[in-house]
């Protein structure tokens, strides 16, 4: 399994079949594992915070979630069009190649798609990652335990996931607001007392990968914590997902913008929240870049 770092954040190279087996097995398993999804507000907030890059590149696995991910790894392991750049490390001429590079693969995203499929061959949104490992829980007969989101989302989304996975054992569910809120409360002994092994943790981030990097640990029933994000609001019908045409051309993130509403647990506008995941984004690759040079992709 192929693994690329973009900015010095490590990414499984795994395509929607490869997770499913991945999954399985390590709900089968006897290790604990983590998996994180991740996007391009992820890759910034890491770049400034060494503990939650930390978290990130502790896990198990990280699956890439939205095709400014892929072409960021993609534009970060395009070369300079000469080694005379890196020799004479002449930062004007090498500035002036990244943004070329820059325009050409980002205008992939849109009108050829398929350019920006390597290093990364696949996006697995959030929502499809999510019903993945539901599967892989349903096919290994594994208990699931939803931690986090509001309770109308907890209800309406597990109604939802057992109508479409009737065989699927969920073993019970916990929302965020309760336990931040009741510091009496211990998730902990609730989720092990369900005895799940696939831990669906929703708590928005940074929140929910902190949490589970405490308190992994102590739950020895679970073999998989998934940090889930906003994935249960989509499936209770709260917010609602791009259409087709939207996701394949890579403008999922303007239709939130301006189509769904922002979670109670996110900070900061949509608006700032986009002005964050696409302008700075960009700005901080092809920085990156400029200083670094080109990455290379590692062989697991």
């Amino acid at each position: 399994m192929n693994e690329v770092f973009v900015l010095n954040v490590r990414l499984n190279a795994l395509e929607a079949s490869s997770l499913a087996e991945m999954v399985s097995a390590l709900i089968r398993g006897n290790d604990r594992s983590s998996i994180y999804k991740i996007n391009t507000e992820f890759l910034i907030r890491a770049l400034r915070d060494r503990d939650f890059l930390g978290v990130l590149n502790s896990s198990t696995l990280n699956i890439s979630d939205g095709r400014g991910v892929l072409w960021a790894a993609k534009f970060l392991s395009l070369p300079f069009a000469t080694k005379k750049l890196l020799i004479t490390n002449n930062k004007l001429l090498m500035t002036m190649e990244a943004v070329w590079q820059m325009i050409y693969s980002g205008a992939a995203i849109v009108f050829n798609p398929k350019y920006i499929t390597y290093p990364i061959s696949e996006n697995i949104p959030g929502v499809d990652a999510l019903k993945i490992m539901l599967r892989a829980a349903d096919k290994a007969s594994a208990g699931v335990f939803f931690f986090g989101a509001s309770q109308h989302d907890l209800e309406a989304a597990t109604k939802n996931i057992q109508r479409e996975m009737p065989k699927l054992r969920i073993g019970g569910f916990l929302n965020g607001y309760d336990f931040q809120e009741d510091s009496m409360m211990d998730p902990v002994s609730i989720i092990n007392e369900s005895g799940a092994k696939l831990l669906i943790v929703a708590l928005g981030s940074p929140l929910q990968e902190y949490w589970i990097r405490d308190n992994l640990g102590k739950l020895p029933n679970v073999r998989v914590a998934v940090g889930e994000g906003g994935s249960l609001a989509f499936l209770a019908g709260t917010l609602r997902r791009a259409p087709k045409w939207a996701q394949r051309a890579g403008l999922e993130w303007l239709w939130r913008l301006f189509m769904n509403r922002s979670l109670t647990h996110q900070t900061g506008s949509r608006l700032k929240r986009v002005w964050n995941a696409v302008p700075v984004f960009i700005y901080e690759v092809v920085k990156w870049k400029i200083v670094n040079g080109a990455t290379t992709v590692e062989n697991d």
